[in-house]
């Protein structure tokens, strides 16, 4: 690849979207503000009936398909199959890239022409205020990243053919599907580079799924994370680094959950979900005994 070629790369930004008419102007000037101009905004609307597609309108030079989907998943999936770039990447409505990323995003795929992605920080911001720093994932750490840790799905970029490859999103997920893709993406040995920078930045507010401020850990999609956890637990061909990183994660889900049960005063459901995880993992057993004695000295 020629120096300087990364100039001509065309990046494709995917964006699931129904009803956003609220969050979506900013989604859309923070992707025309970067310093790559080969750049294609795919919008994949499901049928917005509160302003969001003359909004999206008055932007002629979007990519908008709006159609009846399956969910956000299906949406993505249907914007992969609509990108040209060689590059694509991820933008919810609701959240922003940095400004100036995608150039430096372009760059590292032109040094590294046999890499498969690029990822960089993200931040989770509230109005005004930056809340969390999210470093990005380490090569040789996506495994880690996908399951114990937060993975920053968002702030990843992936190579078309990548996502072509593992035939995008499983629609069996409604809620953790990027997990679950990421995962596979570990277990096929993808190689990536990771940005020291921040790239993203996750809006915190009470319409999101994941970040409303008052997650629970009863939340839908705990339980079908825990689900996934558990799907890949039920494998035989796991190495045993592996298995143990896929029980310390569903571990964590199952202590989010005990705690939520039990803050909720509902003390059977929190006795199903510790006999559920210790199944798993009878050394749960001791953090969930240390995780009561320690609500029993706060509560006093």
């Amino acid at each position: 690849m020629l120096a300087g070629s990364f100039r001509a790369m065309l990046i494709s930004i995917v964006t699931p979207c129904l009803n956003r008419a609220g969050f979506i102007a900013g989604s859309l000037e923070s992707v025309r503000r970067q310093d790559h101009r080969q750049v294609e905004h795919v919008i994949v609307d499901g049928g917005s009936t509160d302003g969001t597609l003359e909004i999206l309108h008055d932007h002629p030079d979007l990519r908008v398909l709006s159609e009846p989907d399956q969910g956000i998943y299906d949406a993505l999936n249907k914007g992969i199959g609509l990108a040209e770039g060689d590059v694509i990447g991820f933008l919810n409505t609701d959240d922003l890239y940095e400004p100036n990323v995608l150039g430096s995003v372009a760059r590292a795929f032109d040094d590294e022409p046999q890499t498969d992605a690029v990822v960089g920080g993200a931040t989770v911001f509230s109005g005004s205020s930056d809340l969390i720093d999210l470093p990005p994932v380490p090569p040789g750490q996506l495994l880690a990243r996908a399951t114990v840790g937060p993975p920053v799905f968002n702030a990843w970029f992936f190579r078309r053919a990548l996502l072509e490859e593992m035939e995008g999103f499983d629609l069996r997920y409604r809620y953790v599907a990027d997990r679950e893709l990421l995962i596979r993406m570990a277990f096929r040995r993808i190689s990536h580079i990771a940005l020291e920078r921040k790239v993203y930045r996750y809006r915190m507010h009470p319409g999101s799924i994941t970040l409303s401020g008052t997650e629970s850990g009863e939340a839908p999609y705990v339980f079908e994370m825990r689900e996934l956890a558990r799907s890949f637990l039920a494998s035989r061909t796991l190495a045993r680094t592996e298995r143990k990183l896929f029980r310390a994660w569903h571990s964590q889900i199952v202590m989010e959950q005990v705690l939520a049960a039990f803050h909720g005063r509902a003390y059977h459901r929190a006795a199903r979900y510790a006999l559920g995880g210790i199944r798993h993992d009878p050394g749960l057993s001791i953090a969930l005994a240390r995780g009561f004695v320690d609500g029993l000295r706060r509560g006093g």
